[in-house]
């Protein structure tokens, strides 16, 4: 899905940010292009930001415990 059509970026090329390292919506901004253009996509954005470092996040716990995900 689309998250920013003004400069095209999608859902998956946030979670590949947040993955790559991406932490902030700073983060964001200097790697994509978030938000530069009309700025609508920014708490959407920001949302799935959250959702995916959280993500990261407890799978890097579950790994390091080795508990099943």
């Amino acid at each position: 899905m689309y998250i920013c059509l003004c400069n095209a970026i999608t859902e998956c090329h946030i979670i590949r940010a947040a993955e790559g390292g991406a932490r902030s919506p700073k983060d964001l901004v200097r790697g994509l292009g978030v938000g530069v253009g009309c700025g609508r996509c920014v708490t959407c954005a920001k949302a799935l930001l959250v959702d995916t470092v959280e993500r990261i996040a407890c799978r890097d716990r579950n790994a390091s415990t080795g508990e099943a995900i």
